[in-house]
């Protein structure tokens, strides 16, 4: 969202906000027992503005249980349920907010912003279904609002809905909405990923004709490449060769990103972008001056004039960059001097465990396991972290622990990996590898390929990008992979549902 939720209760709090209507309010001085429920809400009011969470939810209870509450004007109970929402939102009853929220936006009262605190709530109680409705309603009604939301969260959303497999109608709906509502990442860069399941619906339902449509608005290699692998899409990249042309694309995304940083001089997340984008195109001397300049850009300005608006939330990822740019120059000393820096920076006003993480990764490539160890120490990997992130900790953990032959702790850390691998199953395969289960590893990227929704990743993995300078141990780790690859059964079930290419563009791995 344009504003934290916290600012919108604030505002929705106001007095003239919740004003009754002077109709209402002269039919309720004329009921004793409407005055009662009335003054009930308006304690509960009061007392969320000073934030006493539990006091204005006994208030509101209180009014939501008296008989009169029912005999309230449709605007008055509105709020009330806003009142209840926000309440139990400060008392940390995520369930109970979400639920309030839900009944809230079913009054006329409801706008965008109601129904996008709605998607909110609904994601902290994993209820992914409840969230894309909200978001799909959003963008049918006020689709102008897509474009100031916050896009990071309608993402999610989009990625999440049919996490069980159960609701892909919900998930269609959804983005079928947002491509109509002209949704577009900050800059203009499109969702190529979301574009690309609406794709594969078209395709599904023989609508090539649609499916070229929505292809006009991909635009990075990435997803491209992935589509090129992958049978699914072959009547769209038939049809459609240049699109899909992947040495043009990494060229056009370059061009454009350019274009977009001049029109966003204060974005850094643009600038990311870009930075991603030369590192497919392989230019990494352009992409170390480029995150040279920007982080002397950022040093030498004063604290009331930073140059970007989005620093706490971007500038690690600068700092990774210019590490990456490091390493495929092979300049491997310098790289991790960088990975120093950038593990102070912030992460989106918090602690940054993604630089720790990946700055550990780098001491285990450089055959350092106890610097690798170090770097993760302070983080409170239970609650800093998704169960994705506490996987990627894990697993860099386990590479530590085996190149330090402490089997006890590896065994201790691989069991851990091998019962939550649900999280992050791409992990839980290279963890095999790394213990030379190559047989465990086969089956479960056989069985990646034969699932729809995990194909994607499988595929892309399946890749030959071109060659980039390695360190010995991620040379062993190559040689690992590739002997996965040319197994008989692996290399057979690539080609049932797909193909291994070799990709004209370079990727360096998170």
């Amino acid at each position: 969202m344009t504003r934290s939720t916290a600012t919108l209760i604030v505002l929705f709090l106001t007095a003239s906000a919740w004003a009754l209507p002077l109709s209402t309010l002269a039919a309720e001085q004329a009921a004793p027992a409407q005055r009662d429920v009335s003054e009930a809400i308006e304690r509960a009011r009061l007392a969320l503005i000073a934030d006493k969470y539990q006091e204005a939810a006994d208030a509101i209870e209180e009014a939501l249980t008296m008989p009169e509450f029912l005999a309230l004007g449709h605007s008055s109970q509105f709020q009330a349920f806003l009142i209840a929402a926000f309440a139990d939102r400060g008392r940390e009853d995520y369930l109970g907010a979400h639920e309030y929220m839900v009944l809230a936006t079913g009054y006329p009262d409801a706008n965008a912003e109601h129904w996008l605190m709605r998607a909110q709530f609904a994601t902290w109680v994993d209820a992914w279904p409840d969230a894309a409705l909200a978001l799909t309603t959003i963008a049918k009604r006020w689709p102008e609002f897509i474009a100031d939301a916050d896009d990071r969260l309608i993402s999610r959303i989009a990625f999440r809905t049919n996490d069980d497999g159960k609701h892909k109608t919900e998930k269609i709906e959804l983005l079928k909405a947002l491509f109509d509502a002209n949704f577009v990442f900050e800059g203009g860069t499109q969702p190529d990923a979301l574009w690309r399941d609406l794709i594969l619906d078209a395709l599904e339902h023989e609508d090539l004709r649609r499916a070229r449509v929505i292809a006009e608005r991909l635009q990075g290699a990435a997803t491209l490449l992935q589509m090129r692998a992958d049978r699914r899409f072959d009547a769209l990249v038939n049809a459609e060769k240049r699109t899909f042309n992947i040495r043009r694309a990494v060229e056009r995304e370059c061009k454009r990103l350019k274009k977009t940083i001049a029109a966003n001089p204060r974005s850094l997340a643009v600038r990311v972008q870009y930075g991603y984008a030369l590192i497919a195109a392989g230019r990494f001397a352009e992409l170390l001056a480029f995150t040279n300049e920007i982080i002397a850009r950022v040093s030498e300005s004063s604290p009331g004039e930073v140059p970007f608006d989005d620093i706490d939330d971007q500038l690690n990822w600068i700092y990774e960059h210019k590490a990456a740019a490091l390493r495929a120059l092979a300049l491997w000393d310098d790289a991790l001097v960088v990975m120093e820096i950038a593990r102070l920076q912030p992460e989106e006003g918090s602690v940054n465990v993604s630089q720790a993480i990946n700055l550990a990764w780098n001491y285990v490539d450089y055959g350092k396991p106890a610097k690798a160890l170090a770097a993760l120490d302070g983080i409170d990997w239970a609650h800093s972290l998704s169960p994705y992130g506490r996987m990627q900790l894990q697993h860099v953990r386990y590479r530590a622990f085996l190149q330090l032959a402490d089997a006890q702790n590896a065994d201790t850390v691989f069991a851990y990996l091998r019962e939550h691998r649900s999280e992050a199953e791409s992990t839980w395969q290279l963890a095999m590898l790394d213990a030379s289960d190559f047989d465990g590893a086969a089956a479960l990227f056989i069985a990646r390929l034969r699932d729809p929704e995990q194909r994607y990743e499988a595929l892309r993995e399946a890749q030959e990008f071109l060659p980039l300078p390695r360190l010995p141990k991620q040379a062993e780790e190559q040689a690992r992979w590739e002997k996965l690859m040319t197994r008989p059964d692996v290399a057979a079930a690539i080609d049932e549902v797909g193909r291994r290419e070799k990709a004209p563009m370079y990727e360096i791995p998170d």
